[in-house]
């Protein structure tokens, strides 16, 4: 019996790069995924899993030399593993079947990710791209690579397609704890995303309900913090660094799609009751998808204080937006006149 144990019914290429061809379309393909683009897509598609069959040896040549791969096999089954191949031989071929199912999903995990991954690359295909750094690639493949829901491969491509466009956006905390992450834990934070203000802040936290008990699951997973806590964000006049000429200033609040700006006569300083964003809380909100609404905004803005604030607008962050004004300040009564 050869030391070479290779699955019954081996599947076909995946033509992978046929499927990034068909993504990119019209769209110029050497422009969008030639250079680092390309080369950590590459890394994706290839991965680093160390292939004992011979079929897959062949796919796998960029990482591994035939030599190289049929020397790592004979190693593999050496000693105490020649015994079983000996005594149960239909043992040792699941188990290389087993192992080999396990690489072909692993492969096809890596190759969806990468695929979605150039659709997000597509919505800004003028975008600088750099290579991330080794450790981060070989990290990113071994979680992407287990990613089977497709909610999850587009999570991932998000952060590869992220990453590319963004050095250093997304760290390796930030990673594992994506790997770890749960379809409700997910689903929880999309829920309250569109509330984020800043890329920083949740506010006007509940203090019971059903509300603040998905606030504090946020908190417990490392998200968000301060939910228990008495945390808030301060606002206050600059003082001297602006000059005193200038009475009204202006302080802008930035949600997903909308931005919204008070103008606030001077003096002023007021305080948000607030959640805070993580480090991880920050980079993965960077990439959720769902929208903010004027829903989301109108309730901020009511809930906002007014003291010194003469008007608060509000701008979409699409082209030909115009301001909306969303408040004003009353305009003061007339003085009475003294009856004669």
């Amino acid at each position: 019996m050869t030391n070479e144990l290779v699955p019954t019914d081996p599947p076909p290429a995946a033509g992978v790069w046929d499927k990034l061809v068909e993504v990119v379309g019209d769209i110029n393909l050497p422009k969008l995924i030639a250079g680092p683009a390309g080369q950590a897509i590459s890394r994706l598609i290839a991965g680093g899993a160390d292939i004992p069959a011979a079929w897959l040896e062949q796919k796998a040549k960029s990482i591994r030399d035939k030599t190289e791969g049929q020397s790592l096999v004979a190693k593999t089954l050496a000693g105490a593993a020649a015994e079983l191949v000996k005594n149960d031989p239909a043992l040792v071929q699941r188990a290389a079947d087993a192992f080999i199912a396990k690489e072909i999903r692993h492969q096809h995990n890596r190759e969806t990710v990468a695929v979605k991954a150039i659709e997000h690359l597509k919505e800004t295909p003028d975008a600088q791209t750099t290579t991330p750094n080794d450790d981060w690639l070989n990290v990113f493949s071994r979680y992407a690579e287990d990613a089977s829901s497709d909610r999850l491969q587009d999570l991932w491509a998000r952060i590869l397609s992220g990453e590319l466009k963004r050095p250093k956006a997304f760290s390796l905390r930030t990673l594992r704890f994506v790997s770890e992450l749960d379809e409700d834990t997910t689903s929880l934070f999309e829920k309250w995303s569109p509330s984020i203000i800043n890329s920083d802040f949740i506010p006007f936290l509940p203090t019971e309900g059903d509300l603040f008990t998905e606030l504090l699951r946020l908190e417990d997973v490392g998200l968000i913090t301060g939910v228990a806590a008495q945390v808030s964000k301060i606002f206050r006049d600059p003082g001297s660094s602006i000059p005193d000429t200038i009475q009204v200033l202006t302080l802008g609040y930035s949600f997903k799609s909308h931005s919204v700006t008070a103008y606030i006569k001077r003096p002023f300083s007021f305080n948000i009751r607030a959640a805070l964003l993580t480090r991880i809380g920050k980079e993965i909100y960077g990439i959720t998808q769902a929208p903010d609404s004027m829903d989301t905004v109108r309730s901020f803005v009511q809930e906002l204080p007014k003291e010194n604030i003469q008007n608060i607008t509000c701008q979409a962050r699409s082209p030909g937006a115009v301001p909306e004004v969303l408040w004003s300040k009353p305009p003061e009564p007339a003085p009475t006149q003294p009856e004669p």
